[in-house]
């Protein structure tokens, strides 16, 4: 059976070759999955599971999560104690916003592990989509006797899902993408407006979000799979990527946020978990968790060796081989977050004594779980986490603030500080008010994933206080923040272009 549903994927997600003339082509179903598919929940569920762990491979396919959301920020250096400078030097091409010396093909770490070319191709993406739109298609022409109503509308509900999630990925890597829901697609298209693409992903999600559940019986299920948490999770960060692009409705998105922020606290079914267990946070499946990519070292279920942040921010004990760090946060950024003498149990969970080092004894010890030992020459095998709670109350707060709730924001805010252990924030003044939500973000995500993308959507990306080697605002309206595209993305069709930025 896995191997009947790796080659229904595969058909699933295969684009044209090169004597083709369609764009995004698939075969027909009766070619792709004859009579022998979708005939019970069995094979719903093993599609489905299929379809994260195209994403995962994506993501497992470079240093994914440190490339797109924390390096390009400039505030990770490497470290020159590093004993591999040729290839590690990526860390600080790609803080140099250099995205066309980070991908050259002859490029040392291009030669070797890294393949950060991949970074350009968007093909794997459209796979899981093309899924998703099967997906959606087949379970609502189909019957499957033993699949209740519940369940039928839950499943198609996690295809949205994970075709929203992925085309959120998509707009924040690329900008304008095209954008398609149908099944079997067989013509050429361009690149719709990211903010179209954002605008119509929350339409279908909207209509679906109360067919997920808020969490599922088993509890391995628990943020690695589609709940009605993520999804207003996902409605949240993706109205607040609008407002920062569609100026016009930028109100109605921050107003949209705080009912979604409300909605999903209100419902009971998260918490913050004490600091000092901030393990069991990124361990994974905690009821912090909204979303999550699984990892799990003791059954081999890991990101390729290169792919995970903490690579290049441990050294041992917690990273077998390595002497030093291959990168370290600047102490200048670090100060910026932390200031001198003010309480805060992150700065002593999460760093020791050399945090300020701006050198290759720094580490950074968040996501420090079951780790390899001597000889064994793997990484800490936390979840890659896409969404958790502490985020969603943040991203409430600055929601409100924009939204002239002060107090709430501030006692948002509050819940995190007091969580962290941090001194209580007293606002004096919504300027004031912003900077600290938005250092708090920082504080409380670093490493996630996400802060280059915060950058962008507040603009904050042509501010050197937040980006060491910030964008002009004329890089930023041609595009600066985006990734080139390989290509590729032209083969069969006319109608595409690439991200002119990076060919001009």
């Amino acid at each position: 059976m896995k191997l009947k549903i790796a080659a229904l994927i595969l058909i699933a997600g295969t684009f044209c070759s090169a004597g083709c003339r369609k764009f995004l082509l698939v075969e027909p179903v009766d070619k792709l999955s004859g009579n022998a598919f979708w005939k019970k929940p069995a094979d719903v569920e093993a599609y489905v599971s299929d379809m994260y762990g195209q994403f995962r491979d994506k993501l497992s396919s470079t240093s994914f999560i440190a490339a797109s959301g924390e390096l390009r920020s400039g505030q990770v250096r490497m470290s020159p104690e590093t004993d591999d400078p040729v290839r590690r030097a990526y860390i600080d091409v790609a803080g140099q916003n250099d995205l066309l010396g980070l991908i050259a093909p002859n490029a040392k770490w291009n030669t070797t592990n890294f393949n950060f070319p991949s970074m350009t191709k968007w093909k794997e993406f459209y796979r899981v989509i093309q899924s998703a739109n099967i997906m959606e298609e087949e379970l609502a022409k189909r019957t499957i006797p033993e699949l209740s109503t519940g369940d039928l509308n839950r499943y198609t509900a996690e295809a949205v899902f994970i075709r929203c999630m992925t085309y959120l990925f998509l707009v924040r890597l690329y900008g304008d993408v095209p954008y398609y829901t149908e099944a079997y697609l067989s013509k050429p298209l361009p690149r719709t407006n990211m903010v179209t693409v954002i605008d119509n992903c929350i339409a279908d999600l909207e209509k679906r979000v109360n067919d997920l559940p808020w969490n599922y019986k088993d509890p391995s299920m628990r943020a690695v799979r589609a709940t009605k948490g993520g999804a207003l999770a996902m409605l949240m960060y993706m109205h607040m990527w609008n407002a920062g692009f569609d100026k016009g409705k930028k109100q109605e998105h921050y107003e949209k946020t705080v009912a979604l922020g409300k909605e999903l606290m209100q419902s009971g079914t998260y918490k913050l978990l004490p600091i000092e267990e901030f393990h069991n946070i990124f361990k994974g499946r905690s009821q912090e968790g909204l979303l999550e990519i699984a990892q799990n070292y003791n059954y081999g279920e890991t990101l390729s060796l290169y792919a995970s942040f903490s690579d290049m921010l441990l050294h041992v004990p917690y990273k077998s081989g390595h002497t030093f760090s291959m990168g370290f946060f600047r102490a200048s950024f670090l100060r910026m977050l932390y200031p001198e003498g003010e309480q805060d149990m992150r700065r002593l969970l999460w760093f020791d004594q050399y945090m300020l080092a701006d050198n290759g004894r720094f580490m950074f010890l968040k996501f420090t779980n079951v780790y390899a030992h001597a000889g064994e020459g793997g990484n800490p095998d936390d979840n890659v986490i896409i969404f958790r709670y502490a985020g969603v109350i943040l991203l409430t707060a600055e929601a409100m603030a924009e939204t002239g709730r002060t107090d709430e924001a501030v006692a948002l805010l509050n819940i995190i500080r007091d969580r962290a252990g941090a001194p209580r924030y007293i606002a004096t003044g919504v300027d004031n008010l912003r900077q600290a939500i938005y250092i708090e973000q920082a504080k409380e995500l670093m490493g996630e994933g996400v802060y280059y993308f915060d950058l962008v959507r507040t603009g904050r990306v042509m501010d050197q206080k937040w980006c060491y080697y910030p964008l002009s605002a004329d890089q930023f309206e041609r595009g600066g923040w985006t990734w080139p595209l390989s290509p590729s993305v032209m083969d069969n069709n006319p109608l595409m272009t690439l991200n002119n930025y990076w060919t001009n």
